[in-house]
């Protein structure tokens, strides 16, 4: 089957509720017991600069930006503020073009429905695509606030969805495919986490990874200052794990990885795709010494899309000031 006739089973990126701000509000309101108007207002400052809500609870809680601490640990559990940041990210065209990427690169990799854990995964809303693209998906999340809004989705989307919270219930070796996007820059250990990621699949299966190690900024605040030595870095952080990188996109938006199979023969990486992956890699690793310019290209490649703030206006009955 060609690649076009592939292209037209793959469902819309924009799953579940991401393009109806007024289930989005309804859904985040039932999650967090907190007001339709507040999660208007919170989500219309979310879309305007992404992160504003986390920024906020960092700041509140005495939190400092970019380093690991136990109280850091506690906000990715308990804290409903990135509920926020998620949202807006998860339809942003770069987001938006990553998961379709990956649900074509699966339906071309490998034919029928695949065993995938999506390590990780936030609000749910891969774990949704891919579940509606066929596969049999795991997702696996900590944060109480992400698991109950995942559950909702999964719910009402009529396609069942494993959900799991505690790590300890993920079979080893049970996984043809693993995901784990914009997850390895936030850990104190990414190096172990990978280990564990490997663990969980099969032989020969795929591991697909978006881990934007370079970016430190004002917008990024919980990504790890001690992470960004692992911008453009396999030797490290996969080879020893018995993962080679066979696919991905340009700068590894994402990266798809092989666990090696028992024979030890990597499936075959074409010549033009191994350049695209060594190039990235090479520029990626310039980030380690000064990630500034990395910074900048990552804002404008994750600019938003103004229709997102439809609905959401803050109103004086927002606001807290008297109608005129």
């Amino acid at each position: 089957m060609s690649n076009a006739a592939d292209s037209r089973r793959i469902p819309s990126p924009l799953v579940g509720p991401l393009g109806n701000n007024g289930r989005l509000v309804e859904l985040i309101a039932e999650v967090t017991g907190q007001s339709p108007n507040l999660v208007r207002r919170k989500l219309h400052e979310e879309e305007q600069s992404i992160c504003a809500n986390v920024c906020k609870d960092l700041h509140r809680l005495g939190i400092r930006p970019h380093v690991w601490t136990d109280k850091l640990a506690e906000f990715y559990e308990q804290s409903d503020a990135y509920l926020y940041g998620l949202v807006v990210w998860n339809r942003r065209p770069l987001k938006l073009e990553m998961r379709r990427w990956i649900a074509e690169y699966l339906a071309r990799d490998r034919p029928g429905p695949l065993d995938i854990l999506a390590s990780g995964d936030g609000l749910g809303f891969d774990s949704l695509h891919l579940a509606e693209c066929g596969h049999n998906v795991t997702y696996h999340e900590v944060s109480n606030y992400s698991v109950e809004f995942a559950r909702k989705i999964f719910a009402s989307s009529g396609h069942s969805v494993i959900v799991l919270q505690d790590r300890g219930r993920i079979e080893t070796g049970a996984y043809d495919v693993v995901t784990c996007l914009d997850v390895l820059e936030h850990l104190p250990d990414p190096v172990g986490f990978v280990g564990q990621l490997a663990g969980y699949l099969r032989p020969g299966g795929r591991l697909i990874v978006h881990a934007p190690f370079f970016e430190l900024s004002l917008f990024s605040p919980t990504h790890l200052r001690s992470n960004r030595r692992y911008s453009g870095d396999l030797a490290r952080l996969y080879l020893p794990h018995g993962l080679v990188p066979i696919d991905g996109r340009m700068f590894w938006n994402p990266l798809v990885l092989e666990k090696t199979p028992p024979n030890g023969r990597s499936t075959k990486t074409g010549p033009l795709k191994k350049t695209i992956l060594y190039f990235s890699g090479l520029v990626l690793r310039g980030a380690r010494r000064w990630c500034g310019p990395y910074c900048w290209a990552a804002r404008r490649l994750a600019k938003g899309d103004l229709r997102w703030l439809e609905g959401l206006e803050p109103s004086s009955e927002d606001s807290g000031y008297p109608k005129i």
